[in-house]
Formats: structure tokens, sequence, C-alpha cells
């Protein structure tokens, strides 16, 4: 089988478990090791897109953050092991990272799909999301407005620090915080989640992935951010036109059999 590797540098731990990982897969196939990675280990290395191209399972170490960084450019299925803090999309903390391999190697594992957002900027396709898509103020305590569309149609029209569109993969991350719904992972649907809006009837709402959410600025909004699963912010203007609707790509995960329930119960009910 061939494997691609990649870690959270910044956890010491990542690293260390990415080496064990390393050494112990490249007897059973082949491993396409991320660079930062293969540069500390004296091997060759591979960007997250050659990494996709030639794996077929790839293994990320670290948190959620590892995770969303790596499916920004990998639609393989993804084995994630947990380095970091909650890690909510893991599926195994680290101490049991190589018991998990062995599964893997036996075949006694399932890939689980999950709906992306595809986002278009003035026509421009910008990464797909994951978790989800904000569109906020990046001054602290500084309000924005805005008008939310459902399919050109206009559903609301507020004052806020912002607007979450989340995946159901995302609605357990940070639309959660701002009030939203849990949605099971299997329902194809976002979440529109207004962040700390001016306004009582600013409410979150659930619409179906195949509906087109349209975010249009108001022209006292000068100074705003797109942001997708929270990198690489990027300027937007009340000329900009933002288009946020499902995406045909897919987050895929190795699953052993943990429900989405029980990882609820688990990580967010203590």
């Amino acid at each position: 089988m061939k494997w691609g590797l990649i870690y959270n540098y910044n956890i010491k731990k990542a690293y260390s478990l990415a080496n064990e990982i390393y050494d112990f897969l490249k007897e059973k196939g082949e491993v396409f090791a991320e660079k930062s990675l293969a540069k500390n280990k004296g091997i060759k290395g591979y960007s997250l897109e050659e990494i996709n191209l030639e794996a077929e399972i790839v293994i990320t170490i670290g948190g959620d953050g590892t995770i969303l960084r790596a499916l920004e450019k990998v639609d393989k299925p993804i084995f994630a092991i947990n380095s970091g803090g909650m890690g909510f999309l893991t599926e195994i903390e680290s101490k049991y990272a190589m018991s998990g391999l062995e599964k893997l190697l036996d075949g006694k594992y399932n890939v689980e799909e999950r709906s992306k957002l595809k986002v278009m900027v003035d026509n421009n396709r910008l990464p797909d999301a994951t978790n989800e898509v904000t569109v906020q103020t990046p001054r602290i305590a500084k309000i924005m407005y805005l008008k939310i569309f459902i399919d050109d149609e206009l559903i609301e029209t507020f004052g806020a620090d912002g607007i979450i569109i989340a995946t159901p993969t995302g609605s357990t991350s940070y639309a959660l915080s701002a009030g939203g719904p849990i949605l099971d992972p299997t329902v194809d649907a976002m979440v529109i989640a207004p962040l700390a809006p001016f306004k009582l009837s600013a409410r979150p709402w659930v619409v179906p992935l195949k509906k087109k959410v349209g975010i249009k600025l108001l022209a006292k909004s000068k100074e705003s951010k797109i942001v997708i699963d929270g990198e690489s912010p990027q300027s937007v203007s009340p000329e900009s036109d933002i288009i946020i609707t499902g995406s045909e790509k897919k987050a895929r995960f190795v699953r052993f059999g943990e429900s989405f329930y029980q990882m609820v119960r688990l990580k967010l009910v203590r």
C-alpha cells in the first residue's frame, strides 16, 4: 500500500510519532512524507498535492488543524491520529497509533465521506471548506453589515461581527460556539450562523447543500475578511460577490466503527 504522512511540526510528540510511523510503514509499502518531516530525516519530501496524487491513505498526526490543512489539497482517505488537543475529527489517540495501523494493514476499516463547501468570490474558486467559511470583521469590537441570500432571495439584513457558513462536520466547531445546531454528518445541509448579530431576528438557519448562499456586504462595511477553515484570510469588500454551495468534492475519513454520537458524547459532553 502507498501511504502519505503529514504531521503538525509545532508539536514535539507529533514529530516523534511521525518518525516511528515512517520507519514502521516503509517496510510494508511506499511512504510519501511531507517535506518538513523529510528534511529532518534526510529523505525525499513531497508537497500535499504530490502526496494526494501518490498515496492511497494519508495519515495525519496532530489535531483538527492538521486535518483541515491536509484536506485543503487531499481527497484521499485520511487516517487521523490525535497528538493535539480535543481532536474531534481524529479517529485515534497517539498511544493507539500502531494498533490502528495494524487494523489498516488488515483491512479492518471503512471510509466515511463528508460534505465540503464550494466557495466562489467574484467567480474565482477558493479552496473548499471542510468545516466552515466565515466572513468577519478583522478588527475587534467593530461591527460589519451584510445581507444574506438563498438562491438570490433575501432572507436577512443585519449588523454583526460576521457570519459562519458551516458543513455538518463544522457544525460541531466554530458554528456551535455561535449558537448553531449540531448536524448529523449524513445530513445534506449547511448551517448559517450569525456571529454576535445586533438584531433579535437574526438566528441560525439550516439550508440544503444544493442551495446557493450569497453574502453581500453593505457599503458601510469597509474592511472585512473571508476565512476558510480558519486559514488564509482574504480581503472582501461591498463590491465582492460571495457565493457558497455544496462542493462536488468530499472529505474522506478512515473509521473503525465509533459513531458520530459516541464522538459527541466523548468529546463535547464533558
